[in-house]
């Protein structure tokens, strides 16, 4: 594996990523439907919630949208602030069908953490993508499944004199292998999918995350608990 940085995204989807179809991640704001409806009027996008433990919360679900080009007004608008514009999110590229890919990043959405806890991760936030992949050393190629590129804006702690670029993970070429068109059992049935562990050194760049991002906050856990219906999910906390 490897990061491949740019100064924009047109130049990373070009240089890297040229032969693949892309896909947006975006969390919802409150405003994210509005603002796409606003740039693309026949609007298609999946909701990332769908089919799996999360559906409760569809409306807090990020969307999906496979870009074409009736989008690139919109991408363009997304890449000028991918995390005040339309909405903070990533892209994601691969040669795998769109149900393969909304399988793999459903599948994404549960991780194990610290040994034996379980919760839902918001990789989709490009801070949380920055500290999941920006050291290829610490990603396991679960994260990958039919992917080939998990690409995000700027660094874990925006500070840092790399934030402003663009940034692609790229999967090993001899680790890029054709998978099975999911099934009806996979696609309804998330929820028995075994949760993707985090390394410990993805853990550690989440720990530093959340102490560089919420200052007088270090020696809180690096995760919340929320109980609903007695399902109980832990989100790894993003600034709002």
């Amino acid at each position: 594996m490897k990061v491949i940085r740019t100064d924009s995204l047109t130049e990373l989807l070009r240089k890297v990523s040229r032969h693949l179809s892309h896909w947006l991640v975006l969390e919802e704001s409150g405003q994210t439907l509005t603002s796409l409806y606003r740039q693309v009027p026949a609007l298609e996008y999946e909701w990332l919630f769908l089919e799996t433990p999360y559906a409760d919360f569809l409306k807090r679900s990020p969307v999906v949208l496979r870009v074409n080009n009736a989008m690139s007004g919109m991408l363009q608008a997304f890449s000028q602030d991918p995390r005040k514009g339309i909405s903070p999110g990533i892209v994601v590229a691969s040669q795998a069908s769109e149900e393969e890919v909304l399988v793999h990043l459903r599948r994404c959405l549960s991780v194990a953490f610290y040994g034996d806890r379980k919760g839902m991760l918001r990789y989709y936030h490009p801070d949380v993508a920055a500290a999941l992949f920006g050291s290829p050393e610490h990603v396991s190629q679960a994260w990958f499944g039919p992917l080939e590129r998990w690409i995000w804006h700027g660094e874990a702690h925006p500070r840092m004199s790399a934030a402003s670029a663009w940034h692609a993970l790229c999967a090993d070429d001899d680790e890029s292998a054709p998978h099975e068109a999911p099934g009806h059992t996979a696609r309804t049935q998330a929820a028995a999918t075994p949760a993707v562990a985090l390394s410990r050194g993805q853990e550690a760049a989440l720990e530093r995350h959340i102490r560089v991002m919420r200052p007088g906050r270090s020696s809180i856990s690096p995760a919340r608990v929320l109980t609903n219906r007695k399902l109980t999910v832990v989100f790894l906390p993003v600034p709002t």
